[in-house]
């Protein structure tokens, strides 16, 4: 019986002691905590600097067109007249405007017509074999009929060299060309006008 209140109490004690050691952990015992707080109340926090900074820029804005009416140096490189640039640009018709713009397409046409023939003529000669034993400086004229994919549809001696194999060799290179791949760069209305019915001076030599 005895034993049983020694355990009774020592329960009690431990029980206590751990109580207390919970209370103090859960700050139970820190009383100024609980009755004061760092924030009782919501801050309201005024822009102060930001309302300074817009009046500074509403003031230096006032002051700037002063200054600049104030600065002598300023009033004498703006002048009072207005600069017209009327007088400075040139007077053109539109016949002129015209005039020119045909000259340019005229140029341009052109050095495409002197382009293609230049590949016409090296695409044949490429495809040129030399007949044996023939004289330098052969000559003969040709005329190519070509659709607009490039392709020769027909060739025609018109004016012969006088050696008859070099006027083969040329005829044959044509065959062996075949066809122009370029020509589907060419615009329909200058192959019309200008490729369709081709003659060329073979003279590879």
């Amino acid at each position: 019986m005895k034993i049983n209140q020694i355990y009774l109490e020592a329960s009690f004690i431990s029980f206590v002691i751990h109580a207390l050691i919970i209370l103090y952990l859960l700050d139970f015992f820190y009383y100024e905590s609980q009755q004061t707080s760092v924030l009782s109340k919501p801050i309201e926090v005024n822009l102060i600097f930001e309302e300074k900074i817009e009046a500074k820029k509403q003031v230096n804005q006032k002051l700037e067109p002063k200054e600049i009416i104030n600065d002598n140096s300023m009033n004498e490189i703006i002048p009072d007249e207005t600069i017209s640039f009327d007088s400075l640009i040139p007077s053109v018709s539109l016949d002129d405007l015209i005039a020119e713009d045909k000259l340019i397409s005229k140029e341009s046409q052109h050095s495409q017509v002197e382009l293609y023939s230049s590949l016409i003529i090296k695409s044949i000669q490429s495809a040129w074999r030399k007949p044996i034993n023939i004289q330098d400086g052969l000559v003969c004229d040709l005329r190519l009929s070509i659709n607009k994919n490039g392709r020769i549809v027909n060739v025609n001696l018109i004016r012969s060299s006088g050696n008859l194999r070099f006027d083969n060799s040329a005829l044959k290179a044509v065959q062996r060309a075949e066809t122009f791949s370029f020509f589907k760069d060419i615009p329909y209305s200058l192959y019309n006008t200008n490729f369709k019915s081709v003659v060329i001076t073979f003279n590879p030599t």
